[in-house]
């Protein structure tokens, strides 16, 4: 092929491996520096450019995001996978650890690698009765969001996802890039590349809009009153 598309760090590691001369066009290596796919953000200097999705200071969005909305949370467990996600699961360990600090909650980093190991996490977690959810993004909350949101509504524990669409169906909120908009984005990319230019010298771009996403059904079914201040902040409210 002339260029090709991956979408996700999983992709991206299996391409990458395969050739070091195909122009490759990401979206969503969430830290292609530390992870060898580039030399730079402003110049890449390889057979690899493209677009990321998430940042490690999302991490401190999403526990402030939680702590807002369901006040009397003293527990936050980030669910992550280390086969699929950057740094091996541990990419928003040090922001989750800080931020909690900071305001008073505890926090730890779960690392699962089955759809099983997710059930007992869970129902830990609401056992506790003062504990939240995080679930970081990847190929693997990709494949198992339906199943948490699933085991949160059972459990009723909080959750928070960065992948817009389980917000919609039915978990509580998210917040994070819209990645339809940075595939189209990267497809200006593609073009380029199609018409000439190096991805060695098409600097790697970040998203441009984080959104913002309440679920006001899930909010009650937990019986949580989500504050109008944290409503204001709402890029769409699901009824």
């Amino acid at each position: 092929p002339q260029v090709i598309f991956a979408f996700l760090n999983a992709q991206l590691s299996a391409l990458s491996a395969l050739t070091k001369t195909i122009p490759i066009v990401f979206v969503g290596a969430s830290d292609p520096v530390a992870s060898g796919y580039v030399a730079s953000l402003q110049r890449p200097g390889g057979n690899i450019t493209g677009f990321t999705l998430y940042e490690a200071s999302l991490a401190g969005k999403w526990l402030a995001a939680l702590r807002e909305a369901a006040p009397t949370t003293r527990h936050v467990t980030l669910l992550s996978n280390p086969n699929t996600e950057v740094r091996h699961g541990a990419f928003y360990s040090e922001t989750l650890r800080t931020t909690g600090a900071a305001i008073g909650i505890e926090t730890e980093v779960v690392l699962v690698t089955t759809a099983d190991a997710i059930d007992p996490v869970i129902a830990g977690l609401g056992r506790r009765g003062d504990a939240g959810l995080i679930v970081a993004p990847g190929t693997f909350s990709e494949a198992n969001g339906d199943r948490i949101v699933a085991l949160t509504a059972q459990h009723r524990v909080p959750t928070v996802f960065a992948i817009r669409r389980f917000a919609h169906r039915g978990g509580l909120m998210s917040y994070g890039p819209d990645p339809a908009d940075a595939v189209r984005r990267a497809a200006s990319y593609v073009d380029r590349i199609l018409h000439g230019e190096k991805p060695a010298t098409l600097p790697v771009q970040a998203p441009t809009k984080f959104d913002f996403i309440v679920n006001l059904k899930t909010a009650r079914a937990l019986g949580l009153e989500i504050s109008s201040a944290l409503l204001a902040q709402a890029d769409e409210i699901v009824e």
